[in-house]
């Protein structure tokens, strides 16, 4: 999907900084109902373009490159590069 490949692209570029750990968790929660984005930091840490990626990953199921396996590859790929260490986590009950 092009707006989960944006967000990696934006992550590998702009490295541990705090936006983009923001960032992360926008791409873990579009991906996994089991995360959860803070929109109060995500107002003030996020620039305009990253605002527009995470609005645009907001109606995910409605873009037309929509995949199940885009979103299970980028999990993954959040997870194997230390993202989801201090993504929030949801626990069902």
């Amino acid at each position: 999907m092009i707006s989960l490949e944006e967000i990696k692209n934006q992550l590998e570029k702009n490295g541990r900084c705090s936006s983009n750990h923001v960032l992360a968790q926008v791409a873990a929660s579009a991906c996994n109902e089991n995360y959860g984005v803070n929109l109060y930091q995500a107002s003030y840490k996020l620039d305009k373009y990253n605002k527009k990626l995470m609005w645009g990953l907001t109606n995910i199921t409605l873009q037309p490159d929509f995949s199940n396996k885009a979103q299970y590859e980028m999990m993954v790929w959040l997870e194997s590069e230390g993202w989801l260490e201090s993504a929030t986590k949801y626990e069902k009950s």
